[in-house]
């Protein structure tokens, strides 16, 4: 079917609309449990799906799909250390039953991970910016910068006014439109590949690195899939146990996207230049498979990192809440991050601090799982053998986090 295929025009629009009457009218999304999944499925899809493939590619090359699969393991794993202290340690936390030295690891955790959020916030809405302002043709950091001013209050405004719920709109709004053109891509992709695989044949030109390199890459590459922590923080609107169903919907739904988006997207990335990877040029690369897709991955792009800095600002503002043990509400958390992100915005070059909210992530992470150690150690009121198969997950991931921490590079 040719890219120019009045057909496949209906047919990608045809997936696009039925996604979006599926979630618009379906009892699932009127629930409270797609409600909390919103906010870690955003920020986890918003902040990597479309750059995912071609940076992969450039590491790893035709071993993409392969990296892809391990890398949402290895979060799905973090995820369940975060699950896990959900329902066991937050809760000892709050009563004050679990000891000094672990009250001071979750806050040195929670301080790291709001500097994070801050620059992720910042970071996301300037990519926003850039990009729009470049598609029309524009190239004035001055105007890139007031614009993300604009965003970034609108965003703090909404989360003042209408609280967690109208940032949850936002985030309907913006998913919706992000998973009616994930579902049109995957359509149009698959069909595209299909082709390729009777006719075509795979050459991709990526840069040879030794395998410390792609390991350290592979490392930065992680935290492309952060987000699903976010679900932590909304304790101030859903229990314990919604927030632990939502945050493993958000992984398992966007986990089920990268890995099939990654493997269908290998035949068109390699018209890309995989040296210097630019989001303009994956939007130009899906051009052969239909015409339409560009302009709905512009709408994507767009929207995509709108909803991380939404739902990474409303996960900084319930952290704050947490911190302040109370006395500063998550609205007016919301405003912090807000004034804290269009500082960076005007003060720093953000291209140079990405770096460091990356590694400030695996920091969490790394101090989450150190959090899940000690409760099996010390506060766990039991001892079984599912306790110990814990215990030994938790050791490996902090280890590997460690290694994060410490040998992670940007993966560009």
């Amino acid at each position: 079917m040719a890219p120019s295929s009045p057909m496949l025009t209906v047919l990608l629009l045809a997936s696009c609309a039925a996604v979006a009457l599926f979630l618009f009218r379906s009892r699932m999304a009127r629930g409270d449990l797609w409600h909390a999944t919103l906010t870690p499925l955003s920020s986890i899809i918003g902040s990597g799906f479309l750059i995912m493939a071609p940076l992969l590619a450039s590491i790893v090359g035709p071993m993409a799909p392969v990296a892809i699969l391990g890398i949402v393991l290895f979060a799905f794993a973090i995820g369940h250390v975060i699950r896990f202290n959900i329902l066991h340690v937050e809760p000892r936390l709050a009563d004050g039953r679990l000891h000094k030295g672990t009250r001071e690891i979750e806050y040195l955790g929670n301080v790291v991970l709001v500097g994070a959020y801050i620059i992720a916030v910042a970071f996301y809405l300037s990519l926003l910016s850039s990009f729009l302002l470049g598609y029309l043709g524009v190239d004035d950091p001055d105007m890139e910068r007031g614009l993300t001013t604009i965003v970034i209050v609108f965003i703090a405004g909404v989360g003042y006014l209408k609280g967690l719920g109208g940032l949850e709109r936002l985030e309907s709004i913006s998913v919706t439109i992000q998973l009616c053109v994930i579902a049109s891509l995957i359509t149009g992709l698959a069909i595209y590949g299909f082709g390729f695989l009777t006719e075509g044949e795979l050459h991709l030109d990526f840069p040879q690195r030794d395998v410390f390199t792609q390991l350290q890459m592979l490392a930065g590459a992680l935290l492309v899939v952060q987000g699903f922590e976010t679900s932590r923080f909304l304790g101030e609107r859903y229990s314990p146990e919604i927030r632990v169903k939502s945050m493993r919907n958000a992984q398992l739904i966007s986990g089920f996207i990268y890995v099939v988006s990654v493997i269908l997207l290998m035949p068109v990335v390699q018209a890309m230049d995989l040296v210097h990877i630019r989001l303009a040029q994956i939007v130009d690369a899906v051009a052969p498979v239909a015409l339409i897709l560009p302009v709905m991955l512009m709408i994507a792009a767009l929207t995509s990192q709108f909803s991380a800095a939404v739902a990474d600002s409303g996960g900084a503002g319930g952290l704050l809440r947490e911190n302040s043990h109370g006395h500063l509400s998550v609205r007016m958390g919301y405003v912090s991050v807000a004034a804290a992100a269009i500082l960076l915005v005007w003060a720093v070059n953000l291209l140079e601090i990405v770096a460091l909210a990356s590694r400030a992530f695996a920091a969490y992470y790394f101090l989450q799982t150190l959090l899940a150690l000690i409760y099996n150690y010390r506060d766990s009121p039991q001892r079984s053998r599912l306790r110990r198969v814990d215990t030994c997950l938790f050791i490996a991931l902090a280890l590997i986090l460690a290694y994060i921490v410490a040998f992670s590079i940007p993966a560009e």
